[in-house]
């Protein structure tokens, strides 16, 4: 078997590819700049609004914070673990510190950096719609920061799911998290409404200023956003299944997949 850790060093030589992409990398270089102490103005943009980054409290919670509920729904999550967009790599902590095998990837050469410096060791640039693994590697996925509406559309979503279909094992969970847009209104930052039910959408970028250097103009983001039951429309076609949605903070919700 090709284990997470050989995985992980075979990856390496990918975030090579992407160091040239660090001068559009605005969200990567705040989290870095945070870990070292030298956070500068970190901003959501969508045209005229503006928004705080809230670098700290996105990026570096500790899970030793989290509250019980948290930490049983990541806690059943078994290894060997992909984490999608892992940022500074909060996440990749806790499996790590549970002792569960995990590999936490992300585009931003900056977040992946700035997780290594703070110590989170299982942590690789790559792009999580061309993911470099083999057929059955992983037991379980983890999309949070409603990563998964970053494949922009149904078919998107559909792509997306048989990709991490193909490289995790028949037993295999995922978990997925967004905003229902059946509960969102313009109060959401970035929001777009879309015509039909159960769906919408959100676009802004990053925008940030080191304290020392010039602005960095991140690219330009858009999430789909979906209800449960559109995620459960999603699935159709691929080996996945909604098995269990909670829905949090009002608006939010994550949701179990299973093979």
């Amino acid at each position: 078997m090709w284990h997470v850790t050989a995985i992980h060093y075979n990856i390496i030589t990918i975030a090579v590819c992407w160091l040239t992409c660090m001068n559009a990398d605005a969200l990567g270089t705040a989290m870095r700049d945070y870990q070292r102490g030298e956070l500068g103005d970190c901003r959501y943009v969508d045209g005229v609004d503006r928004m705080d980054g809230h670098i700290e409290e996105n990026y570096f919670g500790s899970h030793e914070d989290w509250d019980e509920e948290r930490c049983e729904r990541f806690a059943a999550l078994d290894g060997p673990v992909l984490d999608l967009g892992c940022g500074a790599g909060q996440h990749v902590r806790f499996f790590e510190d549970r002792g569960t095998e995990v590999l936490g990837v992300d585009v931003s050469p900056g977040a992946v950096q700035a997780a290594r410096e703070r110590g989170v060791e299982s942590v690789a640039v790559a792009d999580m719609f061309d993911l470099p693994f083999r057929r059955d590697q992983f037991r379980s996925v983890l999309l949070n920061g409603t990563q998964v509406g970053l494949a922009h559309s149904v078919a998107g979503v559909r792509s997306l799911l048989s990709d991490l279909a193909h490289i995790t094992d028949s037993e295999a969970t995922a978990q997925v998290d967004n905003y229902d847009p059946n509960l969102v209104d313009e109060a959401l930052f970035g929001y777009r409404p879309d015509p039909r039910d159960g769906f919408a959408h959100r676009a802004f970028h990053f925008e940030y200023e080191p304290r020392d250097g010039d602005r960095i103009l991140g690219r330009a983001l858009h999430f789909l956003l979906f209800s449960p039951d559109r995620l459960r429309d999603s699935c159709v076609g691929t080996p996945w299944s909604v098995v269990d949605v909670e829905h949090h903070h009002e608006v939010y919700y994550e949701a179990r997949l299973a093979k």
